[in-house]
Order: structure tokens, then sequence, then C-alpha cells
């Protein structure tokens, strides 16, 4: 799982334009609350997401809950469960 979110950081660093992020971001950031991330760069790092895990993410299902913390993603996007 550290490796996943060591890629998922990277991620947000080049999604946000903030390479310092990438050494930021824990298991436990928020994505709304610490990184901050808007509607627009969301879109664009899910995109990413998908492109580097070559994996299909349910955006209808995707909820705030989801965004809690880079682990909760993680579990949503890679393993469609969101826990």
């Amino acid at each position: 799982m550290e490796d996943v979110i060591t890629r998922m950081a990277a991620l947000l660093a080049r999604v946000l334009e903030d390479p310092a992020l990438a050494d930021d971001v824990t298991a436990d950031t928020n994505l709304l609350l610490d990184v901050g991330i808007d509607s627009l760069h969301m879109i664009t790092f899910l995109l990413a997401v998908e492109e580097e895990f070559d994996v299909e993410i349910d955006f209808e299902s995707l909820d705030t809950i989801h965004l809690e913390s880079v682990k909760a993603f993680c579990h949503f996007a890679l393993d469609g469960d969101g826990r």
C-alpha cells in the first residue's frame, strides 16, 4: 500500500503543480481539507489515476467519504470498496 500512496502523492503533486506535495501527502491526508483539491483538479486527478493504475473509476459512486484520506480513495479507486 505504501507504494500506492507514494504514486498517488506524485500524481497529486503533478496535477496541482506543487512538487512539495509529493513529500507531504500521507495515507491519512484528506484530499479536500488538507490538499484543497478543487473540482477541475479532481477531474484531472481522477483521469490520471485511471491512466497510472490502468483502472476505470466509477465516478457515479464517488462520494466525499472517499476523499477523507488518500487511503480511503485508494481503496475506492483501486479496490472499488472505499474502505
